[in-house]
């Protein structure tokens, strides 16, 4: 998998695009980058993962997506799903991710 950041003027809001595969052994690498964004960016307060080229998301990927949100949600960081294919939002719909953080269709 491929974790791309959008150079953006706003520091409170950071983009990624998500290629590839999001699976048990992409997953932390997700993990670990956006945990790291996170740290460097005083004032973050929303991130925006671009999911048009996520061609699959496993239950190990969407554990990571929940894990994101349990340790940025209490720092004042919301995170939501843009361009998510329809074989990637069947698969967060399944595992009830759509009610729990925004995820827009693409």
């Amino acid at each position: 998998m491929q974790i791309e950041v959008i150079p953006e003027g706003d520091v409170q809001h950071l983009k990624l695009v998500l290629k590839g595969e999001l699976d048990a052994l992409t997953a932390p690498k997700l993990y670990e980058q956006l945990t790291q964004l996170v740290q460097s960016r005083p004032g973050l307060n929303r991130i925006t993962l671009h999911c048009r080229e996520l061609t699959y998301l496993s239950s190990a990927g969407a554990g990571i997506l929940l894990m994101c949100m349990d340790n940025f949600t209490p720092k004042g960081i919301s995170i939501e799903l843009a361009d998510v294919q329809p074989e990637v939002y069947n698969i967060l719909d399944l595992l009830g991710l759509t009610k729990l953080m925004p995820v827009h269709h693409a």
